[in-house]
């Protein structure tokens, strides 16, 4: 008996063997995959990537001052099966947004300094079919003032984390080639929280010149937040996009956003700023 058990087990193991070496795509589940189906949506502001920007930020009754951001992070999958028909993969995500400014001084000297970090946990499952992608996620972000911001502002009530949170939300996106768009909505699911729990979001973005290894692009994204009063956020960008055939290496862009800070838990009000941004992509 042990010997026909064995047999069958090395026939099993050869014919899984043959399969995934074969690339039969069908019957085989991928673990850490070189490309994913859910492409990184970076005009988002809490997209785990590798991103930089700096603006000038426009604020109600104070002066002109330089925001710089700095966002390091990736979002891979680690599992995926892929399919003719349908296709799903499971993805982890991480990053740390940093948030730096730069403002005159009455005697006419700037003074920089560190304002605020916000890290992020994601996890994901997205699904394909042809060209229509659905992703479930789950995400964890908190908030931390810079030592800068507490020194300048010492009077101020230091970061309570009354407003860090966890969020589940459902996005659809539709893809025409590198073009796509997107709309979903989330909900804040922590139990005790002060922060308003429930989000919409839309967005999307054009390529122009695809097959060329220079290209341009323009894009939108939009938050609706019950936090904002569901006065929306937008973030509008018109750019250049260096690729490998038909992969962006390299993104810099012009950018124009109108509402409330999408990072940290300081209260600005309602802002605009108007810069330059750039996003590499390095982790694959």
């Amino acid at each position: 008996m042990r010997k026909y058990l064995l047999i069958l087990l090395l026939i099993s193991g050869i014919n899984i063997s043959s399969n995934v070496l074969s690339g039969q795509k069908d019957s085989s589940i991928i673990f850490f995959p070189e490309s994913r189906i859910y492409p990184v949506i970076f005009l988002d502001p809490l997209e785990c990537q590798i991103m930089g920007g700096s603006y000038f930020l426009f604020r109600p009754d104070n002066d002109l001052s330089l925001y710089s951001t700095l966002n390091l992070g990736f979002s891979k999958p680690f599992m995926a099966k892929y399919r003719r028909n349908i296709s799903w993969e499971l993805n982890f995500g991480t990053a740390i947004f940093t948030q730096f400014d730069l403002m005159k001084k009455e005697d006419g000297t700037y003074l920089a300094g560190l304002i605020n970090n916000d890290f992020k946990l994601s996890g994901d499952l997205s699904v394909r079919m042809k060209n229509n992608l659905l992703r479930l996620r789950t995400y964890h972000l908190s908030s931390h003032l810079g030592d800068d911001y507490l020194q300048r502002y010492s009077d101020t009530l230091t970061n309570d984390k009354s407003l860090n949170y966890e969020q589940v939300d459902l996005t659809y996106l539709g893809m025409q080639g590198n073009n796509y768009w997107y709309a979903g909505a989330g909900w804040i699911y922590t139990t005790h929280v002060f922060r308003e729990r429930l989000s919409f979001q839309s967005g999307c973005l054009l390529n122009f010149r695809e097959s060329k290894p220079v290209g341009y692009f323009t894009g939108l994204d939009i938050k609706i937040l019950e936090e904002n009063n569901f006065y929306p956020d937008v973030r509008t960008a018109i750019g250049i996009n260096f690729k490998r055939k038909t992969e962006s290496l390299v993104r810099i862009w012009a950018e124009y956003y109108s509402g409330r800070l999408p990072y940290s838990t300081i209260d600005y009000g309602r802002v605009k700023w108007l810069g330059m941004a750039m996003a590499l992509n390095i982790i694959r």
